[in-house]
């Protein structure tokens, strides 16, 4: 009996060597695993955090950059913010970015205060801003005043510092003129009902925006020379869709290629005469323009051709086209004829642009 209790606890302890000994080698294995699965997540975290960051940068730089046809420091942010405040309060988008390029415009940049301080408008410091959260604090700088007319007066004063620049513009729509003189005046009522920058320019200054006796002139005049009023119509949408539509009107070009040319046809796919066929191209793309060539001249922002854009129509007296990239446009040329693909864009005069 003995010599069996000695056999079985002899065996219980070779058993138990055994899993110790299995147990023993396995954890080395059981460890690199561990390890392994522990670098595969921190690796994989790291790649995420890399890409969250990459594409953070790339949003960031979309928005900063400029747009086609404004000044190279108007950046798509800066009309973004525009667009949506003209679709939440009514402020008309094309006033307002005039207003940035008259406050803060200098040569190809903005000036210090809009720069450092991100304050596009010039607005002045009352402590009761301190709370908003688009504010960052205040700075004094040296400014000049009209009071009396001709007359300029240099002060200091302080001005509003903002977190950014399309905080500036929300803080003006949201906080600043909703002060009675500018929210009660019939002017910008009236800008903010028929979406009118001109009547916005008259309403600012008639509500005391500005000393300068020509502010409302320098406004429109700005409206006029960067073709700002086509923003009084736009939508956020709308400029997100951009080069969407430049990809509609040169992809409804393409479908009318064998159209025959009839003097004043409007008839897609059957009959159409030049300016027939860019207002169909440009209704593919949600762009009402007129039929005939000297309105959508009239219509339309006029840029060089060495700015031209596919999408864009081609213009010169008489007779329109759509440009398509590669010095080549798709137009109807006179009776008799079809449409087609032609190249050398250069026996145009301009180029007539939505953008």
């Amino acid at each position: 009996q003995a010599s069996g209790e000695a056999a079985r606890a002899a065996g219980s302890k070779g058993a138990a060597s055994a899993i110790a000994g299995a147990v023993s080698g396995a954890a080395p294995a059981l460890l690199g695993a561990v390890a392994g699965i522990v670098a595969f997540v921190a690796c994989a975290l790291a790649v995420a955090q890399l890409l969250s960051a990459l594409f953070g940068f790339w949003d960031d730089a979309a928005s900063k950059r400029g747009l086609e046809g404004l000044p190279p420091y108007i950046t798509y942010e800066m009309v973004e913010a525009a667009l949506e405040c003209q679709e939440e309060y009514g402020h008309p988008a094309g006033c307002t970015i005039a207003q940035i390029i008259q406050e803060s415009g200098q040569g190809d940049r903005m000036s210090q205060l809009a720069e450092r301080d991100h304050n596009l408008f010039g607005m002045k410091w009352w402590s009761g801003y301190a709370g908003c959260p688009e504010v960052a604090g205040k700075a004094n700088w040296a400014t000049s005043e009209e009071y009396v007319p001709g007359e300029h007066t240099q002060i200091t004063a302080s001005f509003i510092r903002f977190t950014g620049d399309a905080e500036c513009i929300r803080f003006r729509s949201r906080v600043f003129l909703q002060a009675e003189r500018y929210s009660g005046n019939a002017l910008i009522r009236e800008a903010i009902e028929r979406r009118d920058s001109d009547r916005m320019a008259e309403g600012l200054k008639d509500a005391g925006w500005a000393t300068d006796s020509s502010y409302v002139e320098s406004l429109k005049s700005i409206m006029a020379q960067w073709g700002l009023y086509r923003f009084d119509s736009m939508t956020v949408e709308d400029l997100k869709d951009a080069s969407a539509s430049g990809n509609a009107i040169v992809e409804a070009a393409y479908s009318q290629l064998g159209v025959p040319y009839v003097w004043g046809g409007s008839t897609p796919g059957k009959a159409l005469d030049c300016s027939g066929l860019t207002q169909y191209c440009y209704a593919q793309a949600g762009i009402r323009i007129s039929h005939y060539t000297g309105s959508q001249y009239e219509e339309l922002r006029r840029i060089p051709l060495s700015e031209a854009k596919p999408g864009d129509i081609l213009y010169r007296s008489g007779h329109v086209a759509i440009y398509i990239g590669d010095d080549r446009y798709i137009h109807e040329p006179r009776t008799g004829d079809v449409c087609r693909i032609a190249s050398g864009i250069g026996s145009f005069s301009c180029a007539l642009t939505a953008r």
